[in-house]
């Protein structure tokens, strides 16, 4: 990857700020609006009734607290960026909102199983579920594996350090958020490291390429000075 191209280029790209501005205006306008918290809850009821906007609605509602906000969605557009320098826009997108489909259907199946078994309450079915942790939490696994500089790598790595008590928190009970805390988590782990993968054996067979080029332009102009 060529970094020179990345830095200040994709530090201006739509994606990390266009989740900041989106994420501020909904949270500061709706943060505190039970109604639309409840509908933007991913939860089963809401699963079962509206997934997609669900889905899509949680992730950019911070909570009620203005400041408490801001700084979320800060450190939620820093890691963002840090994502998109290393992975580009599309692959970035691709990679929290696996995230945050994935640590939500795995924490709510979970739980639809366990009340079907009787091991869990049913009112849980309604459980006032927001907020954008799933993306974060996959964006700082993804940046921590693979991100472009080691300051971004140790950057994400200390803050996963220091949300590891609430990440893991109620995870030996199977409670919703921490079983899709550790799915988020190790959704941005093995996505980043299998992008990462992917990118050095495309480097590899590129200067395989460009090695192999000179050698044939050679091999060409031999066989015509031989011929004459």
């Amino acid at each position: 990857m060529d970094l020179s191209r990345t830095s200040a280029r994709r530090w201006l790209s739509p994606v990390p700020w266009g989740f900041a501005l989106l994420a501020a205006a909904s949270s500061l306008t709706y943060g505190g609006d039970h109604a639309v918290n409840a509908w933007a809850s991913t939860n089963l009821a809401n699963m079962g009734d509206h997934p997609v906007e669900a889905l899509i609605t949680s992730a950019f509602l911070f909570g009620a607290d203005p400041w408490a906000c801001l700084r979320g969605i800060a450190l939620a557009g820093a890691i963002l960026a840090f994502l998109v320098i290393r992975f580009g826009n599309m692959r970035a997108v691709a990679l929290i909102a696996a995230g945050q489909v994935l640590g939500t259907l795995v924490s709510e199946g979970l739980l639809a199983a366990r009340i079907a078994a009787g091991q869990a309450d049913p009112a849980l079915r309604t459980t006032l579920d927001v907020g954008p942790s799933y993306v974060i939490v996959s964006a700082l696994a993804a940046v921590a594996v693979a991100g472009a500089r080691r300051w971004h790598r140790w950057t994400a790595l200390a803050a996963l350090a220091m949300r590891a008590p609430h990440i893991t928190s109620g995870l030996t009970t199977l409670g919703v958020t921490p079983v899709g805390h550790v799915t988020a988590l190790s959704t941005g782990m093995l996505l980043a490291w299998g992008l990462r993968s992917s990118d050095a054996r495309h480097r590899y067979l590129h200067r395989l390429t460009l090695r192999a080029v000179p050698l044939q332009t050679e091999e060409r102009t031999n066989g015509r000075a031989l011929s004459t």
